[in-house]
């Protein structure tokens, strides 16, 4: 547990010591003279960011990912993203593609520091090789609520960090209607992120 939770710290402190670093260097500022002023930004934005899935199956760890985001309001965004993670086990293999729909809230308006409510839905494309040539892919649809922060460093640039709580559907409700499917606990997912706004 003490290795799970030392990463997640020294990221934090990592993307604060360069957003700090680039926001003292930059003078062309999206932003007044405080964290709560607000920031002008385009309507556009792409980003990578690493991402740390902790699943009730199989083991924890970081991937990468990247997202897109359209910011039609003051206090709105849709996001949409992908991620990638790998688990071994043993001599099988299995790859998983969440791609996912968001909705981001933002409670106080895009400010320089904005805090922000998601929630949304995905597909979870996985891949599963094993011995004997075994080969075999599937797909669930699953949910997700959570919430993030995001630091805007100029109108062009910002960091952004977010937690996932994500609920996937049984696979034997998979061929049900909406209506019929079944949902668990699959974990959760948290995610650092730097974007460029155009």
């Amino acid at each position: 547990m003490m290795r799970v939770l030392k990463l997640p710290v020294v990221l934090v402190a990592l993307t604060v010591t360069l957003g700090g670093m680039l926001y003292e260097g930059n003078t062309t500022m999206a932003m007044g003279e405080t964290l709560f002023d607000d920031v002008n930004i385009g309507l556009f934005s792409i980003g990578g960011r690493a991402t740390y899935f902790d699943t009730k199956e199989g083991d924890d760890n970081w991937f990468g990912g990247g997202q897109v985001r359209i910011h039609p309001f003051h206090f709105l965004a849709v996001e949409g993203s992908v991620d990638y993670r790998r688990t071994d086990i043993n001599a099988t293999k299995v790859r998983t593609f969440p791609v996912q729909g968001s909705v981001l809230l933002y409670p106080f308006g895009t400010k320089r520091l904005s805090p922000f409510i998601l929630g949304g839905a995905g597909w979870y494309f996985t891949n599963v090789e094993g011995p004997g040539d075994f080969d075999k892919t599937q797909h669930r649809f699953g949910a997700h609520a959570g919430g993030g922060l995001q630091l805007f460093l100029t109108e062009y640039v910002s960091l952004d960090g977010t937690y996932r709580h994500i609920w996937l559907e049984k696979i034997e409700s998979q061929d049900a209607s909406l209506r019929g499917k079944r949902f668990e606990d699959n974990g959760h997912m948290v995610t650092f992120g730097l974007n460029v706004h155009f």
